[in-house]
């Protein structure tokens, strides 16, 4: 997905998320549900040079 900000164009990185089921049940209005839990499979990498109204930083 391509998407802009103050007419700059960037791409968007988005982490994969992976959902897993746990042993918890729930209910809510009589109907019974399982408890899934999620986890982000890859953080934001460390020393990522960015770049925000033209000036240049690290996170």
């Amino acid at each position: 997905m391509q998407l802009s900000f103050l007419g700059k164009s960037y791409t968007p990185s988005t982490p994969t998320v992976e959902i897993t089921e746990t042993q918890q049940t729930l209910s809510f209005l009589g109907r019974k549900s399982m408890v899934k839990q999620g986890r982000v499979a890859q953080g934001p990498s460390l020393g990522e040079e960015l770049t925000f109204l033209g000036r240049r930083y690290t996170r």
